[in-house]
C-alpha cells in the first residue's frame, strides 16, 4: 500500500481525534479505525500506546504491518 495513502488516512483520522496516549477507549478506536480502513488484524498486545498513542506511531505502525519485510519503514513525507 502507499505509504502516501497510510499517511493521508492517519491525517483525516487526526483531525477528528486528538492522539490517544494510553486512554484505553481512544487506543480501542484508533484500532477500529485502522483495521477497517486498511483491512488489517491487530492483536491485543499491538493495541498500545507505543504502536497507537500518537497519530506519527500509528503511521510508523500500520506501514510496518503492511509491508512486514520492510524493517525500516518509514513515515511517509
Amino acid at each position: 500500500m502507499d505509504p502516501k495513502y497510510v499517511k493521508e488516512r492517519i491525517k483525516e483520522f487526526s483531525r477528528v481525534r486528538e492522539n490517544a496516549g494510553n486512554d484505553e477507549t481512544a487506543l480501542a478506536e484508533a484500532a477500529l479505525f485502522i483495521e477497517d480502513v486498511f483491512g488489517i488484524t491487530l492483536t491485543d498486545k499491538e493495541i498500545c500506546e507505543k504502536n497507537l498513542g500518537t497519530h506519527e506511531s500509528a503511521e510508523r505502525f500500520v506501514l510496518k504491518k503492511l509491508n512486514p519485510g520492510d524493517v525500516c519503514a518509514e513515515s511517509a513525507e
